[in-house]
């Protein structure tokens, strides 16, 4: 079932875009109040962003915020942008006030919104997408609800590579599915090694930014297992 937030707008067109094409691929459909994202479907989290929104919510540094509440709720996040980013410059120009002068301020906000783009990718677990149009945004979203239910062999490469760094505390802890480099290091430097760290509970490392309910789960069970635990 594709749970649809509720407090979306009446008439949307993404909105209805989503449930056209969930009902031409069998998927249901149910509108529900949803405390995060915009879209659920099983343990998968949608936040759909129009440009505009998506550049407003970066300055606002709301984004942050949905995206830290995503993790620790949902074992796979994404967040959809649709829209063109010269659009959304001119709506955030025309509507918010600022003492940077043209051109460096639509130049300072191109790099915020792509800047955020990366950011996402490189330092969380959230699977950006940008397309052009409500259209591919719904179109991602149905055809990924209609994935899920079907299980499927994980793709991995068939040569695997891991930069080390100068810690092999860091390294060990990199190594675990979701932890990048930056999440290692406030790991080490909040508990400073890691057998601490494998004694703590899944609420206490919550704690840390970045740091779901999943993620905390998937630490402890390979710091703390007795069985093989795969890459």
């Amino acid at each position: 079932m594709l749970i649809i937030d509720s407090r979306e707008k009446e008439g949307s067109k993404l909105v209805k875009l989503v449930e056209s094409k969930a009902k031409a691929l069998n998927v249901q459909t149910e509108k529900k109040w949803l405390e995060i994202g915009d879209y659920v479907f099983d343990d998968v989290c949608f936040e759909a962003k129009s440009t505009t929104d998506f550049l407003g919510s970066v300055i606002s540094k709301r984004l942050w915020t949905q995206i830290d509440n995503m993790d620790r709720h949902y074992k796979t996040n994404v967040v959809i942008i649709y829209g063109d980013i010269a659009e959304a410059i001119f709506n955030v120009k025309k509507y918010s006030k600022a003492n940077i002068q043209e051109p460096a301020r639509s130049i300072m906000l191109n790099n915020k919104f792509l800047g955020a783009i990366g950011r996402i990718t490189l330092d969380t677990d959230v699977k950006a997408f940008w397309v052009p149009t409500e259209e591919e945004a719904s179109l991602i979203i149905t055809a990924i609800c209609k994935m899920k239910p079907i299980q499927r062999d994980v793709i991995r490469p068939e040569v695997f590579k891991r930069v080390t760094t100068d810690d092999l505390r860091l390294d060990v802890l990199t190594s675990i599915k979701g932890v990048s480099i930056k999440k290692a290091k406030l790991l080490i430097k909040e508990y400073g090694s890691v057998m601490e760290i494998g004694e703590q509970t899944e609420e206490e490392l919550q704690f840390l930014e970045g740091v779901g309910q999943v993620l905390a789960s998937r630490i402890l069970n390979t710091l703390n297992s007795e069985k093989k635990v795969k890459i």
